[in-house]
């Protein structure tokens, strides 16, 4: 599919993720349904092809202006020919969990979260 043509390509991309696959999670008192990180990879495998794009993690930190939040800055590059590429960035943010006592209850897996949520980001 990666020589077809523009049109074919976006459809494949953009088509609508079966139900089966969405997840809820609540957020702010607000559900919020989502696709999981691993159904967009699988799409982005299937339409570009497993060795056709990567995505790069450009950036991940506590936010400066509110420690209890992470962001992420991820690219996605999809190798469209040996001499073209395309290019897109996406940001993402995850917010801290603690405990009862206030403790992070799990540091790396917030910074997973910001990632992943970038990437969702990249790829739309």
């Amino acid at each position: 599919m990666t020589n077809g043509n523009n049109t074919n390509l976006y459809a494949a991309l953009s088509e609508q993720f079966a139900q089966e696959m969405e997840r809820t999670v609540n957020k702010g008192g607000t559900a919020l349904t989502y696709i999981p990180v691993s159904e967009v990879i699988n799409r982005l495998n299937k339409v570009l092809g497993v060795d056709k794009w990567s995505f790069q993690v450009l950036r991940y930190e506590r936010d400066a202006a509110d420690p209890d939040f992470i962001t992420a800055h991820v690219r996605i590059t999809w190798f469209v020919s040996e001499f073209n590429t395309i290019e897109r960035d996406g940001v993402g943010g995850q917010r801290i969990k603690r405990n009862k006592q206030q403790q992070i209850v799990d540091l790396g897996d917030e910074f997973k979260g910001a990632i992943s949520d970038a990437l969702k980001k990249a790829a739309q």
